[in-house]
């Protein structure tokens, strides 16, 4: 068997809106790599069928490499909601959680001149990732208190701040 890095050069990422059947996959996948909050199976199959076109894949061969869940909030239909990202162990450190963002962002059919996700202060990964994707897109990112730990049941959930990045106009970052 080849070197894992070796693999991964072999074929390239592909990226694609996700499907109903990648449901089982996404949950596999955070139930897994552990870190992530394991959501239900229905949740992930809910998210690929109802938020299709706000959901991504990356894939290698038929393997699922990553994950973005999404959604356009009521009330803000040009901002896209990052509900959860998933990157495989074998695909952590090159950056895939940003292209999946940004690939989502270029898929869409409405413009999204706004990325918001809730990030808890300890999550480190995340909030590099939110704060490179706001330089990214050459727009700000405004940090605000979300949802208290107290509103979530039990005493383990941090409170969770909203990032809200924007504006920006996709089409000229690509240009």
């Amino acid at each position: 068997m080849l070197p894992e890095a070796a693999r991964q050069s072999e074929s390239a990422l592909t990226f694609r809106l996700a499907r109903p059947d990648d449901g089982q996959a996404m949950w596999a996948l955070v139930r897994a790599m552990g870190g992530l909050e394991l959501n239900t199976a229905y949740f992930y199959i809910l998210y690929c069928t109802d938020y299709a076109d706000t959901c991504l894949v990356a894939e290698q061969d038929g393997e699922l490499a990553g994950f973005v869940l999404a959604h356009r909030p009521p009330g803000r239909q040009d901002a896209l909601f990052v509900w959860q990202v998933g990157v495989s162990p074998d695909f952590r450190k090159q950056g895939l959680a940003g292209r999946m963002i940004m690939a989502l962002l270029e898929q869409q059919a409405q413009p999204v001149r706004w990325l918001e996700a809730t990030v808890t202060p300890n999550n480190t990964a995340s909030r590099r990732l939110f704060s490179g994707l706001a330089r990214r897109l050459n727009a700000n990112c405004d940090i605000a208190e979300y949802f208290k730990a107290e509103w979530f049941p039990g005493d383990d959930h941090a409170p969770e701040d909203l990032f809200r990045i924007g504006p920006f106009d996709i089409e000229s970052i690509n240009a």
